[in-house]
């Protein structure tokens, strides 16, 4: 009888087949940090990864076409996002057995945390993971923190990664 319910715990236990690595700027070695921990994550659980970046924008405010820094934001962030899919291939050919599902998404808004929680909410993703860059407490309540909004209205578990 023992036995049977920790089995039937086991088949209960929920696992994770959509991953959201979220980030809202570029600091290419330090943001591969975020993607590195949601790469494992994801190989882990067989999973689905999807890499947001948000751009800080009011699409409202610039209509049909963005001014030329967001396409120049937008031109960085899809660079980014090569250079991370080549090193995920480069490292999934050595584990044939794990085939990594990935895709990335770019989104403009003017509230990073909102976009994120509302494409996580959207998208049906089980876990989120965000950065966060240890500001003090003076700090996070004068400038707001992004990773702070995300896990207090996110609908799923939120992993954050210290300093990334």
């Amino acid at each position: 009888m023992k036995q049977e319910a920790i089995m039937h715990k086991i088949i209960e236990r929920k696992t994770f087949s959509k991953i959201l690595a979220a980030k809202a700027e570029f600091r290419t070695s330090n943001s591969d940090k975020i993607v590195d921990y949601a790469i494992n994550i994801a190989q882990d659980y067989d999973a689905q990864l999807i890499i947001l970046h948000v751009i800080r924008a009011d699409t409202k405010l610039h209509g049909i076409r963005p001014p030329s820094h967001i396409i120049e934001m937008r031109k960085e962030a899809q660079a980014h996002f090569a250079k991370i899919t080549e090193r995920i291939h480069e490292t999934s050919t050595s584990i044939k057995e794990n085939t990594l599902k990935i895709r990335t998404e770019i989104i403009a808004s003017i509230r990073i945390a909102d976009a994120i929680v509302s494409y996580a909410e959207d998208k049906h993703i089980d876990l989120i993971i965000v950065g966060t860059r240890g500001r003090s407490k003076l700090k996070s309540v004068l400038l707001g923190s992004v990773a702070s909004d995300v896990i207090r209205y996110a609908h799923c578990p939120v992993l954050t990664i210290t300093n990334y």
